[in-house]
């Protein structure tokens, strides 16, 4: 029966060429290497490698072997960090993946919902952008996220949240500020504030605002952040399309907004591991994240897509 401490030798030896390295990064000594091979190699019933001059060549069988143990390992790697943190956490607590323009304006007001349901639960945030969130997902380091909508992909769950208008940042002294509403037509001899091309979610933003307009405007900054398409848009390098979240704290720094005529809205979502039942905790917080979404005295602007 194949053990999963042979594994671990076996890759460490793979990786590290010699059964002294594979016995240092283990920790244990070389014949206890030796010995952990031989007996997978009894296992599976043909020789990983061949030993010559003192050495341990791996077979064209090891290569092979190597190749489904890589494949396979990942997903035993995610258990023993799973492990690891349920183990280190002293108090069950609540570990949050949040998008940096949420971080500083929607989840600010979620968290007051949900600490007058767990006064005393412990919180997590981390702050990153939306491919990072499927990674911290998928490898079970998070409880929840809250993203814009993510495709379809395995060991993650979304549920729709709200839908957000897209608008158009400018500064307050900029001719078009004295517009109510801004039409593609308005910027097409505008600089703007664009994104990153093939930049994961991010991709084919210019034909969604402004082809079917057949409007082409000057880009000289591009980025995947709408912080940094604020910050942009408040140095008077350009306008901006963003979304309405981080727009009241921007205000402040000279930076106004008008709607935009596009059909094209932001969506966000709620999403989970693919790891069955939820916690009570973490239904809290969707609790407290839901009330806040249909709260119109907070988020005027928003379509709640799912109801408390």
């Amino acid at each position: 029966m194949i053990r999963f401490r042979q594994i671990e030798a076996f890759r460490c030896l793979m990786s590290c060429g010699t059964t002294v390295a594979a016995a240092r990064r283990m920790h244990i000594t070389q014949p206890a290497i030796s010995r952990l091979i031989a007996d997978l190699e009894e296992d599976l019933g043909f020789r990983l490698f061949n030993r010559t001059k003192g050495r341990m060549e791996p077979t064209t069988a090891a290569i092979r072997f190597q190749r489904a143990v890589e494949e396979n390992f990942l997903g035993l790697e995610r258990l023993r960090q799973a492990a690891e943190t349920i183990r280190t956490d002293e108090n069950e607590g609540l570990a949050i993946a949040c998008m940096p323009v949420l971080s500083t304006s929607l989840l600010p007001h979620i968290l007051k919902e949900f600490f007058k349901l767990r006064p005393d639960v412990p919180v997590k945030i981390d702050t990153v952008g939306n491919a990072e969130v499927m990674v911290k997902l998928q490898d079970l380091k998070v409880d929840v996220a809250i993203s814009l909508t993510i495709p379809a992909i395995a060991g993650i769950e979304v549920e729709p949240l709200l839908e957000a208008p897209a608008l158009c940042a400018m500064r307050a002294d900029h001719p078009l500020a004295a517009r109510e509403v801004i039409t593609p037509q308005d910027l097409a001899e505008e600089t703007v504030i664009g994104w990153m091309p093939n930049y994961p979610l991010s991709q084919n933003q210019e034909d969604k605002y402004f082809g079917h307009a057949g409007v082409y405007p000057h880009y000289t900054i591009r980025t995947h952040t709408s912080h940094t398409r604020y910050a942009m848009v408040a140095h008077g390098f350009g306008v901006s399309i963003v979304e309405p979240f981080a727009s009241e704290l921007w205000q402040y720094q000279g930076v106004i907004t008008r709607p935009f005529v596009t059909e094209s809205r932001h969506s966000y979502v709620l999403a989970y591991p693919s790891s069955g039942s939820r916690s009570a905790i973490l239904q809290d917080f969707r609790r407290a994240t839901l009330r806040v979404v249909n709260d119109k005295t907070l988020l005027p602007w928003a379509i709640p897509l799912t109801q408390e």
